[in-house]
């Protein structure tokens, strides 16, 4: 009779569900980053809201074929033009579309959108469709809310837009998501014709609280990451040891997701998303053969690096003025998954 033992079982496992993956012709890795990611540039000037929205051009594909019935080609301007890509889509085309999943309120008064212009926009993440709106409202704007609600039912629960609500001088942001679907806030015209924002939290708080929910979010959402920690810590080991080796990957995810993210250094996700399987195959094998590991630390280091790409795909052309402020709150909220996975796995080993 072969026996085996708990480390061989974790590998075995580990390189099970890999397996599987990779026959089934499913790229899991991707799913779990590649979620569609939109951007709404919002602009409050008295009684009016300008509202400039991009969204992925095979989601708005994919609802307007399926009301019209039709199928419209999202392609390439002709040669001899030096414009951008062109969409065949047109305001009437769309006008529904804005209607149901987008309401915007000024004091309970909702507006109907103004459709400047439909196009093509290049962001750092890839092309975008630009949807150009205005809101115009019969009082000068006070308490708005706005009520996102694409994709989220119909086609990707993993669709989420980062918005940029600018008021004067202020800021204020907000990550759309399935969960969390509205933003709203109290504007105040003073005499001098500036316009400024009173909400019951710093905006550098806001701001933070958001992207610290969008890394616990997303390490709990990537269950390739959450594997590979698994994988590192399952081997009984001192503590001390412990520390170092998720300490390390750390350090070494956090150097990759700020120079990735600040579109320093960009590598596909074609590339990275094996890389990162690759990862959990080489320390699931580890866990079968090698009986020291006294290095793993550095192996977590190097790992590590690549999982910060990873990591950063999502936040690839979202980061705005608060920057530093972003990345260290996204990072810290990866960091508060990543804890509360070990604190849940160290006591059963």
């Amino acid at each position: 009779m072969v026996t085996l033992s708990g480390r061989k079982i974790i590998g075995l496992l580990s390189l099970i569900i890999l397996s599987v993956n990779l026959f089934c012709g499913i790229p899991q890795g991707v799913e779990a980053h590649m979620n569609t990611v939109g951007y709404s540039d919002i602009e409050i000037h008295d009684k009016t809201i300008d509202y400039r929205l991009y969204l992925d051009p095979s989601e708005v594909a994919q609802w307007v074929d399926a009301q019209s019935k039709r199928v419209f080609v999202i392609g390439e301007a002709s040669q001899n033009e030096a414009s951008k890509p062109e969409v065949s889509w047109t305001a009437e085309d769309l006008k529904p579309f804005i209607y149901e999943f987008l309401t915007v309120t000024n004091n309970g008064e909702t507006a109907e959108p103004s459709i400047k212009g439909i196009s093509m926009a290049e962001r750092k993440d890839g092309p975008t469709v630009l949807i150009d709106m205005n809101y115009v409202f019969s009082e000068p704007i006070d308490t708005y809310e706005i009520d996102y609600k694409f994709f989220f039912d119909q086609f990707d629960a993993l669709h989420q837009n980062f918005a940029t609500v600018h008021i004067g001088d202020t800021e204020v942001e907000k990550v759309f998501n399935k969960d969390d679907r509205s933003l709203s806030g109290h504007v105040a015209s003073v005499s001098s014709g500036t316009i400024t924002t009173e909400i019951t939290v710093p905006i550098w708080l806001n701001t933070m609280w958001e992207y610290v929910k969008l890394g616990v979010e997303h390490i709990w959402t990537g269950y390739d990451h959450l594997l590979f920690v698994a994988a590192l810590v399952i081997l009984k080991q001192p503590l001390k040891n412990y520390i170092k080796i998720l300490t390390a990957f750390t350090v070494g995810h956090s150097i990759t997701l700020a120079i990735a993210a600040l579109d320093i250094i960009r590598i596909p996700a074609n590339i990275i998303e094996p890389l990162i399987a690759l990862s959990i195959v080489y320390i699931a094998i580890e866990n079968i053969w090698i009986k020291k590991l006294k290095w793993r630390w550095l192996l977590a280091l190097g790992f590590g690096l690549i999982h910060g790409f990873g990591f950063a795909q999502i936040l690839q052309g979202t980061l705005g003025d608060h920057y530093i402020l972003s990345l260290f709150s996204f990072n810290l909220g990866v960091e508060i998954g990543q804890i509360i996975v070990a604190a849940v796995l160290l006591p059963l080993l």
